[in-house]
């Protein structure tokens, strides 16, 4: 299941723009179900796996060694990152936890650097601009940094080893086995920590079902399913550069379904992001059709001259 590395910014693109306007769900679960961060991430993850089941058992998919070792290593990632960032959800915003999220744009690929992957500058370059942005987005003068923030933070590293992961595992298993895999186990996981430590009930799933839905349907079974179809094919630090627009994406929508405003620094901020994505993306994919009719072209002169001999 490779695609083409054009076909695979879509997918990440579409992701970003899912994950952003679900920071909003995330928020009014976080108010109405009463601060239940594992019974909220476990009832979306949970429907999420149930959504592409139907897919799996269509296309009879096999579960190899690599999906399930891939898919449970996403997982625990997932896990620590999705309840950090439930967690943040209490007392963040659904713009300021979109952008601080969004510095794992600068975590995968020094994560990268831990296990000898090579990153060319022009991603670095982007991940400047795209740091800068973010800067542009997230500090407001005397804010102070609350404990929330630091959640954020943490969360942001797993997310970027989740990358990581996804990057390995997408390679080597079935992407759709992966993502049902990871979401199975994610919620699985969240299901016991949450029996364990939290007041689950009916009411409580009744009162944040909107949220729990929206999140499970567009959050978990599209934009997560994208995110390893299209890292078949791009790298870890290039698709961290896309996915952190998830940042811009998330200001959008608090900004409309909770009135955050976007004042002209976000503004700034957010065209920073963007340019950040275009300078580690778009060049490297001109470069990389450049190239192909060369390489074609040596192909074609190789097999003329083994059919001349």
């Amino acid at each position: 299941m490779r695609i083409s590395v054009p076909v695979a910014d879509g997918f990440l693109f579409v992701a970003a723009v899912l994950w952003g306007a679900g920071f909003v769900a995330q928020r009014i679960a976080a108010q109405e179900m009463g601060g239940m961060p594992f019974t909220f991430n476990a009832s979306r993850f949970l429907l999420g796996a149930l959504l592409i089941l139907p897919f799996i058992l269509w296309r009879r998919i096999p579960f190899t060694r690599a999906t399930i070792i891939g898919g449970t290593a996403a997982a625990s990632a997932m896990l620590i990152a999705s309840s950090l960032q439930q967690i943040a959800m209490e007392s963040e915003t659904p713009g300021t936890a979109g952008f601080v999220t969004g510095t794992y744009v600068i975590w995968t690929p020094l994560l990268g650097l831990l296990w000898g992957q090579r990153v060319s500058l022009r991603v670095w370059i982007g991940t400047a601009l795209a740091i800068a942005g973010l800067w542009f987005l997230c500090v407001h003068g005397n804010d102070r940094l609350t404990s929330g923030f630091w959640y954020l933070l943490g969360c942001a590293i797993a997310w970027a080893a989740h990358v990581h992961v996804i990057g390995w595992a997408a390679r080597r298993g079935d992407p759709l086995g992966i993502a049902l895999v990871q979401f199975s186990v994610t919620g699985v996981s969240a299901l016991i920590i949450a029996l364990s430590i939290e007041p689950v009930s009916v009411e409580a799933l009744s009162i944040g079902s909107g949220a729990i839905i929206f999140s499970a349907v567009f959050s978990i079974g599209i934009a997560f399913t994208l995110q390893v179809l299209a890292q078949t094919s791009a790298p870890p630090s290039h698709a961290a550069i896309i996915l952190s627009l998830e940042s811009v994406f998330a200001e959008f929508s608090g900004s409309i379904w909770t009135h955050e405003s976007f004042d002209p620094r976000k503004w700034v901020g957010a065209i920073l992001m963007l340019a950040g994505a275009l300078v580690a993306t778009v060049t490297g994919l001109r470069r990389h059709i450049a190239r192909r009719p060369e390489i074609d072209t040596t192909r074609q002169l190789s097999n003329r001259r083994e059919q001349d001999s």
